[in-house]
């Protein structure tokens, strides 16, 4: 009896370590390309370039998934790097932007996430634990590098795609 507690105890213990471990993670987090005005507007000829350029800098990486929120801007933004990489675009709800943070750090991988001024550096900032400054409305050049190691430490570094804008 008391050797079957004991392999229960180890099943358990070894269950909760494996359940609460991080993986080693890389998260691209861009804001869409330029967009044309309008509700829910396409990208300019700039965006399309600028998008191209996203899949350019990420052709080398091996990434795993590409996300982007349901509008015409985004998806556009993220559909060069997708069809790149042989993948289909997974959308999610920029409304939901902690339980997005949650299923995100639950993933091994590399992964390319496209969002809005607003919504990427708040992504980013929940994903390292510190807050960070919203863009502008002229800045589409910033590319957020986020990496969770597998001890779950979150690091951020900046890389930006051409032209650069203020």
């Amino acid at each position: 009896m008391k050797l079957k507690t004991l392999c229960l105890s180890v099943a358990v213990t070894f269950a909760a370590t494996m359940s609460a471990a991080a993986f080693d993670s890389t998260f691209y987090l861009v804001r869409h390309a330029e967009k044309q005005a309008d509700h829910n507007p396409p990208l300019t000829e700039a965006g399309v370039k600028r998008a191209k350029a996203i899949a350019e800098k990420l052709k080398g990486k091996k990434l795993n998934a590409v996300y982007s929120t349901d509008y015409t801007r985004t998806l556009q933004t993220a559909e060069p790097t997708a069809k790149q990489h042989k993948l289909d675009i997974t959308k999610y709800d920029p409304r939901k932007l902690k339980d997005f943070a949650v299923e995100l750090k639950n993933l091994e991988g590399t992964y390319l996430v496209v969002g809005h001024s607003n919504t990427t550096p708040y992504l980013a900032s929940l994903l390292i634990g510190e807050k960070l400054p919203m863009l502008n409305e002229k800045q589409y050049d910033r590319v957020y590098i986020v990496h969770i190691d597998n001890d779950g430490k979150a690091s951020l570094s900046m890389d930006y795609t051409e032209p650069r804008t203020e």
